[in-house]
């Protein structure tokens, strides 16, 4: 932040009286943490959030002033986040030495989960667009599928279901539209799982998976589970309904910035003290109209801006990449200190204002 405005006074000042909405929006969030009622560890989180937003937006600014050009905007955008989650998974990963949880190497994987989980993903889904759109060497090619077949096998054992859901839901995406032998490929494949899939509810295929934690949390999401009636999503819906009940009594300004304590202390069931599972509804809760309402208007701002240019490639990479930032935060909340995916979603999500600032 301090050296943006060292660097270049004008240019910093220009670039949030432009973007005022993502301004106010840190804004909103700050003053949000000080009607938390343990000031001073919210009034940091505050701070904390109100930086990282501004910090953002002023990298994906100050990268497309650099860059200029689109192709070389989307290129160095994509590098840092590919630099990035890579320099965070060695560190997690080193961190497994320290975590050392109870319950088997399952639960380690697990336990760990939020903190590489997430970045793994973005992994796997820079490997398929690299795949996809440049025209990499043979030996490229290798390495960035032998990076997308690493990830999506350590998501799986990570327990993660929605990281591993986007990944897979990218390939058909990257595709679109599709060829004639495409075509014919997904339909013999739908041919062939004919046989292994029951014809009501799957639970032939995942009886075919190896016994492990991901395959009970699947079958859990289905209400698949001997003896559980309800399902993963229903169980949320049940958190939701706390959250939303929160913000009818406070539905201005919410009851403060990350008071998840707060909303769920009469409640006697563990299960209904969770975070809000859902980064939409817990930013309701917390903060309002007021700060739900900025950030609504930071997302239909930025795909608006999105109509500056007219490049197909473009438009679906940025498609590819805004997916995730929707699915993950309908059934996750993200909105914590030290949250990675909190962190890519705000990049995803202000990334068209850089081209504002390119030679179109």
């Amino acid at each position: 932040m301090l050296y943006s405005f060292k660097l270049h006074l004008k240019l910093t000042t220009k670039i949030f009286i432009q973007n005022a909405d993502v301004f106010f929006l840190g804004i909103s969030w700050l003053l949000s943490g000080l009607l938390s009622m343990e000031m001073s560890s919210y009034l940091l989180y505050g701070v904390w959030t109100l930086l990282s937003i501004w910090a953002i937006l002023l990298f994906i600014s100050y990268t497309a002033v650099i860059s200029q050009s689109l192709a070389t905007f989307t290129l160095n955008i994509l590098r840092a986040i590919w630099y990035g989650n890579f320099v965070i998974l060695i560190l997690d990963l080193a961190s497994l030495i320290f975590l050392k949880p109870t319950g088997g190497m399952l639960n380690i994987f697990f336990a760990s989960n939020t903190f590489w989980a997430y970045p793994t993903m973005v992994m796997g889904i820079l490997a398929l667009i690299k795949l996809r759109f440049t025209p990499a060497g043979l030996g490229k090619k290798l390495y960035y599928s032998v990076i997308l077949i690493i990830s999506v096998v350590a998501i799986y054992f990570s327990a993660r279901r929605s990281p591993l859901f986007c990944l897979i839901l990218t390939i058909p995406l990257l595709y679109l539209p599709l060829k004639l032998p495409q075509i014919i490929f997904i339909i013999s494949l739908f041919i062939i799982s004919y046989f292994f899939i029951h014809p009501t509810d799957g639970k032939d295929f995942l009886d075919s998976f190896p016994d492990s934690y991901m395959k009970y949390r699947i079958e859990r999401m289905f209400g698949l589970v001997e003896g559980r009636k309800e399902t993963s999503y229903s169980e949320r819906q049940k958190i939701w309904d706390i959250y939303l009940d929160a913000f009818y009594k406070k539905p201005v300004m919410g009851e403060g910035l990350a008071a998840v304590n707060r909303i769920v202390e009469n409640k006697q069931n563990n299960a209904d003290k969770l975070s809000a599972h859902n980064t939409f509804i817990g930013l309701l809760a917390e903060t309002g109209l007021s700060g739900s309402s900025l950030l609504l208007v930071v997302i239909f701002r930025s795909i608006i801006l999105m109509r500056i240019i007219r490049n197909t490639v473009w438009t679906k990479i940025y498609i590819i990449l805004f997916i995730p930032t929707l699915l993950i935060n309908w059934v996750e909340y993200n909105l914590i200190p030290g949250q990675i995916f909190f962190l890519y979603t705000m990049i995803v999500w202000l990334l068209p204002r850089g081209l504002l600032y390119l030679r179109i």
